[in-house]
């Protein structure tokens, strides 16, 4: 009787680990606040391509992130807070339009303006940003690099689009095509009063409408690609100041700009000089092309009009004549896609550049960041540190390296950075790049140095492979598989241990011995070495049930010496006897290639997580499919790298890096604590970030004193808070808070009942 009781409880226990879904608690870690600069290059925070103010309301303006989705300021575009773009579908994002009746609803064109790459056509939002809806019928996937709403009717839009032009009638409800002549790279609305002309270009040809958007006329009259072929790209400027003039900015022969003095109806061309380049790093050229392209023209002077790719350049006499006011790599990051007036300080011009948002206040000589809050950095390749959880190195696009050192994050080089980084576990905050094979301690100034690597550096051929277990010891190699044991020389001694029959795809040190190290070699071997005493180690090599290549990853355990986790593509396979065979455990995860396994050392149930480009799973022996550790993370941006910080049982976290949305961290299923245990309804907390108060709106109707808890980014929970509400309001003070990310859960007794995220800078 008492073993059939055990067997009884055996069996609930099991079923219970069986049901449980573990909850992430995904945080962003940053950057959130524009990064201090060391690079001695101007330096940014993430790619923005447009800026938008509110129709009436001075405070609010909208930026809309290439890769990182829709923000938007509370505070005159000094700080800024995502909207509800998070978890769209794996979208880029474009160009914004806002209802001048209700600035509830908003017009979202996705897709990458600056690549010029479609996605998921206009969305629609009816709250604000918090939910969005598709609203393309009739115009589908085209990606729309302008909005804008007729004046006279809040419901008819035109959208100038890859595909064409296309207005709605219905706000968005369905779209008829009226204009499908090549893909479109801007729009504006001539700023009359009462008028109803819009003018837009694509990359050769300029249209005009008098019937907001019905008919279109091209106009050549004046205008045209010199020497004919593509115009590589065109813009557009206009001003209230005299709303008859009309400008056109074409790339071709280094710039080339076009006026017309009656509305559009005709044109002269006001310069052309391919010696003297306004599209180039200086005067001598090296432009992009479309991709970095913009004007606008001064609202209180149609004369005066700013042109900018990497640099910017100003003419006060109608576009005859231009001058140089920035250098590419000082005051105003480069790449420059949008330039607006604020409607509501006309001396305010702010650019929207691949940095974020600028602002200058005297005709563009000088310029500041206005970027605090964009959270929309795109990552190429990242790392953590190992043990120490304030360290995380990012190469990004067109912002260089970034790294985070005691919560604080620096830029350390500019432009694009996109080598593959990896750390070693000596405690030195000493980063490898696979790029050009040298090594740099973060937070200390002074250049990378090589540490006399045997093999070619690359960013796809190299592989390194570090461990706890001695950390002056590491694997370097392509084909030829090296070792060293005193990692922490100037010049480090590297011994041959192997030549192997194909490329090296992957390889790691076994986590139970720094003796024994598995190998992924092409086209399907793994190679387990073992006993690396004097670099001449046995081997065993086993075949692999698929074939591998630079994305393939693998994990061992230290509780269980027979046990090998592989990904393969986007296949999971195990083996229980140290790579001899294997079995297919990828059950039901999506059709996409997996970034890496990770296995949590502390666990004692196997617990195992992979990554791919849409998101993060877990699973352990007890369970016989992935479940689904995403809660919190925004799908918005793609994900690039997966790390993992061990930082012991109770507080070991991991971490992705996404293309729009910076670096992600959430505690392990296993020590994820009470606040990882629901999906619930999110409080609204505002201002947000905050410095002393933060205001709690409930998404119920609850009276009285109720009880807050506040949570840190790996789940700890360091305070709880009794508060009196009044109209399901209530006032938080989060004056003593150290600077950073919390989550603030609201509770019942023995209830859990919503939660929402804030930060205290």
């Amino acid at each position: 009787k008492n073993n059939l009781l055990i067997t009884f409880y055996l069996l609930l226990s099991v079923s219970a680990i069986l049901q449980a879904q573990p909850t992430a608690v995904w945080q962003p870690m940053g950057p959130v606040q524009f990064p201090t600069n060391v690079s001695g290059q101007i330096n940014g925070i993430g790619r923005v391509c447009q800026m938008k103010f509110h129709p009436t309301n001075a405070q609010i303006a909208y930026a809309v992130s290439a890769s990182g989705g829709l923000w938007i300021s509370q505070n005159g575009a000094l700080t800024w807070n995502k909207c509800g773009t998070d978890h769209l579908p794996l979208t880029a994002c474009a160009s914004v339009c806002i209802d001048y009746t209700n600035d509830s609803i908003l017009y979202l064109g996705t897709g990458d303006p600056n690549y010029y790459s479609t996605d998921l056509g206009i969305y629609k939002s009816t709250d604000g940003g918090n939910t969005w809806f598709p609203a393309n019928t009739g115009c589908g996937t085209a990606m729309a690099v302008e909005i804008l709403m007729d004046p006279n009717d809040h419901l008819t839009l035109v959208a100038a689009t890859s595909g064409g032009i296309y207005k709605t009638t219905n706000g968005g409800v369905n779209w008829t095509s009226k204009l499908s002549v090549g893909q479109f790279t801007d729009m504006e609305m001539k700023p009359a009063a009462g008028s109803r002309t819009l003018y837009a270009v694509n990359f050769s040809n300029f249209y005009k409408s008098e019937d907001f958007g019905d008919t279109w006329t091209q106009i050549t009259t004046g205008i045209a690609v010199p020497g004919g072929g593509s115009g590589q790209g065109m813009r557009l400027a206009v001003s209230p100041a005299d709303s008859n003039v009309v400008y056109a900015g074409m790339v071709k022969d280094e710039g080339t700009i076009f006026r017309s003095n009656d509305g559009g109806n005709t044109f002269t061309t006001v310069y052309h000089n391919p010696s003297q380049s306004l599209t180039g790093y200086d005067v001598n050229g090296g432009g992009q092309g479309n991709y970095n392209f913009t004007m606008v023209a001064d609202p209180t002077n149609a004369n005066t009009v700013y042109l900018a790719s990497h640099v910017v350049w100003k003419s006060t006499d109608g576009g005859i004549n231009w001058n140089q006011l920035t250098q590419w790599w000082a005051m105003l990051h480069t790449d420059m896609h949008d330039f607006i007036f604020n409607p509501n300080a006309q001396n305010e011009l702010y650019s929207i550049n691949d940095g974020g948002v600028w602002i200058s206040t005297n005709g563009g000589s000088n310029w500041l960041p206005r970027s605090n809050g964009l959270g929309a950095t795109e990552i190429y390749k990242a790392a953590s540190d190992p043990k120490r959880k304030d360290i995380v190195s990012i190469g990004t696009q067109d912002n260089g390296e970034l790294y985070s050192y005691q919560g604080i994050w620096k830029t350390n080089r500019g432009g694009d950075w996109t080598s593959r980084v990896i750390f070693d576990y000596t405690n030195n905050n000493r980063v490898y790049y696979y790029e050009n094979g040298k090594r740099r301690q973060l937070n200390i100034s002074g250049t990378e140095a090589n540490y006399a690597l045997p093999v070619t550096p690359g960013n796809s051929t190299l592989k390194l492979a570090f461990t706890p277990l001695n950390t002056e010891m590491a694997l370097a190699g392509i084909n030829d598989l090296y070792l060293t044991a005193d990692l922490s020389s100037a010049s480090p001694v590297w011994g041959l241990m192997t030549t192997f029959p194909g490329a090296i795809k992957a390889m790691e040190f076994a986590a139970w011995s720094e003796q024994t190290i598995y190998v992924l070699v092409s086209p399907n071997k793994i190679w387990k070495g073992y006993d690396l005493t004097a670099w001449a180690p046995y081997w065993n090599t086993y075949t692999l049930p698929s074939t591998v290549s630079n994305s393939s990853s693998l994990a061992t355990l230290p509780n269980d010496t027979n046990v090998v986790y592989v990904t393969i593509g986007s296949k999971v396979y195990r083996s229980a006897d140290q790579g001899q065979t294997w079995v297919n455990e990828t059950f039901n995860l999506p059709n996409i290639n997996i970034i890496r396994i990770i296995h949590d050392p502390y666990s004692t149930d196997e617990s195992v997580y992979i990554c791919n480009a849409a998101g993060v799973w877990y699973k352990n022996k007890f369970m016989s499919s992935w479940s689904d550790y995403n809660q919190g993370l925004p799908s918005v941006a793609n994900i690039t790298d997966f790390m993992y910080v061990d930082d012991g049982i109770d507080s070991s976290m991991i971490r992705i890096a996404s293309y729009g949305r910076g670096v992600w961290q959430t505690p392990l299923a296993t020590t994820t604590q009470g606040i990882g245990e629901f999906t619930l309804p999110e409080l609204t907390i505002y201002p947000n970030p905050a410095t002393h108060l933060i205001h709690v709106r409930l998404p119920y109707s609850v009276m009285g004193k109720q009880e807050f808890e506040i949570y840190s980014p790996d789940g700890k929970l360091i305070a709880v808070i009794s508060s009196t509400l009044t109209d399901g309001i209530t006032e938080i003070d989060v004056s003593s808070l150290p600077v950073g990310h919390y989550t603030l859960v609201h509770r019942e007794p023995d209830l859990i009942r919503s939660r929402g995220t804030f930060l205290r800078q």
